[in-house]
């Protein structure tokens, strides 16, 4: 009975501490301009501080803004990185033939500077039996002190059903832009 007892304290204390990205208005997305030749479509925005738009974060590209669904923000609080107080994520969402995501990661400092990590597209033909996202210490599946770049595969009922580590990133290694993005293919 005690060990019942223990497994469950455990599990709800695992179970509370574990997060999930949550939508904000912390950060708004504005400028949007068309850059390049028209027939292109290709478009940029900037993604600002809501109560500081001079605090530029980024400028991103929207490949073809004709096919561009939707644009969210959300943060990750406390992610349980040394000296970081949250995790900013944008996400790019396409509707085409196929669906295709692109998510963009910044860690926001203590001091409220950003450290972009490596952007991450997946593309869907049908129901995603797969796809790659980050993963922070706080989160189902985190490392302590460590940043996952991983490759989710799930069951019929989307279960998590594997976890395979792309890599593993000790959070002190600030050199994230050494790749390309990497994208995950669902056919």
């Amino acid at each position: 009975m005690k060990n019942l007892i223990l497994f469950a304290f455990i599990l709800g204390v695992c179970v509370t501490n574990a997060q999930e990205f949550q939508l904000t208005d912390k950060y708004n997305v504005t400028n949007q301009r068309s850059i390049g030749q028209e027939e292109e479509d290709t478009w940029a925005i900037d993604v600002v501080v809501t109560n500081n738009p001079e605090h530029h974060l980024a400028t991103l590209n929207i490949q073809d803004y004709g096919l561009l669904d939707e644009i969210r923000i959300s943060v990750l609080s406390n992610p349980g990185l040394e000296d970081i107080t949250e995790i900013l994520k944008i996400t790019i969402e396409y509707n085409t033939c196929c669906a295709s995501i692109e998510e963009f990661y910044y860690m926001v400092t203590n001091d409220s500077s950003f450290i972009a990590l490596l952007s991450v597209k997946n593309e869907y033909a049908y129901e995603p039996i797969s796809d790659i996202h980050y993963i922070f210490p706080n989160q189902p599946f985190g490392k302590e002190g460590t940043i996952l770049r991983a490759a989710l595969q799930y069951t019929e009922t989307y279960t998590i059903k594997d976890i395979k580590v792309l890599r593993s990133i000790a959070w002190n290694d600030d050199d994230f832009d050494a790749e390309d993005a990497i994208t995950a293919i669902n056919y």
